[in-house]
């Protein structure tokens, strides 16, 4: 009664690209997520503790927590490359750059989905079906763009992917990271064959890229202009206001000519970096 109680909350909570959802069964269409919303936010539950227990036990540890906006522009195509407009080609290329590196292809192609979490590349070879989908799997994957995903190094991971493995199949996938989750079962593989653990491990999601050529750019100017509602955050960097932009401040010293440099608590080198979200508009 516990197991099915939990798994009906996760299944609420988790935004997915698949058919099934990482802690269980079918998750709801895939939707954008809510300004700061969680991904997986509910409590862990407690692991069984009967050792008779066989089945497979997946439940979340670490959930993904994203940086939230401090500002709001707009991005007007009607303006596109206009006298005095900053809406240049160039800034739309980084833009949708941005973008790319934070959405995925809707199950199907059929539009733009934001992801769960960050993006990667990941290498594994398939050490167990844990079933409903999921996989534990040894794997290589490289850091997020966005900083928020270290890179890993033979590590064990639940992959969910987009076909069936068996246990020993290599490949290499386009997921996103879910966070953290606990897993508790009997290995099947060498040398942890038999033993009931509970291993706290990351968690991916096998999705499809967006196209970042010219024509997925097309296809997103199509997507903005037909009235769809599409936002990208990015890091600028901005010149300290404390500082003037040199990255110390002077203090004046008693007797001495040459004022004291202090190193600018607020900024880095001169710089600070503010998250901006910028909508898309027709």
């Amino acid at each position: 009664m516990r197991r099915a109680l939990f798994l009906s909350v996760l299944l609420t909570a988790l935004v997915r690209a698949q058919e099934s959802s990482l802690f269980g069964s079918k998750a709801a269409a895939p939707q954008e997520p809510a300004a700061g919303a969680v991904i997986g936010s509910s409590p862990a539950a407690a692991a069984p503790d009967d050792e008779d227990e066989t089945s497979v036990v997946v439940s979340p540890f670490r959930a993904i927590s994203r940086p939230e906006p401090k500002e709001t522009r707009a991005f007007s195509l009607a303006k596109l490359n206009r006298p005095l407009a900053y809406e240049t080609t160039r800034e739309l290329q980084r833009l949708h750059s941005a973008y790319v590196q934070q959405h995925v292809l809707e199950t199907g192609g059929a539009s733009h989905v934001r992801a769960p979490g960050p993006l990667t590349t990941l290498e594994y070879v398939v050490q167990q079906d844990l079933g409903d989908g999921r996989f534990l799997v040894k794997a290589n994957w490289l850091a997020s763009s966005d900083g928020l995903l270290p890179a890993g190094t033979d590590a064990y991971a639940v992959l969910m992917p987009e076909k069936p493995k068996a246990a020993g199949d290599t490949g290499q996938a386009f997921v996103t990271n879910v966070g953290q989750v606990a897993v508790r079962f009997t290995p099947t593989f060498a040398p942890l064959v038999g033993r009931r653990l509970t291993l706290r491990r990351e968690a991916f999601i096998e999705c499809q890229a967006i196209p970042g050529n010219a024509a997925g750019m097309q296809q997103f100017m199509d997507l903005i202009r037909s009235g769809a509602e599409l936002s990208v955050v990015t890091a600028e960097k901005f010149p300290c206001k404390t500082c003037g932009g040199l990255g110390f401040t002077r203090e004046a010293q008693k007797g001495k000519l040459e004022d004291r440099r202090n190193p600018c608590t607020v900024c880095e080198s001169g710089k600070v970096t503010v998250r901006i979200e910028t909508k898309f508009t027709p």
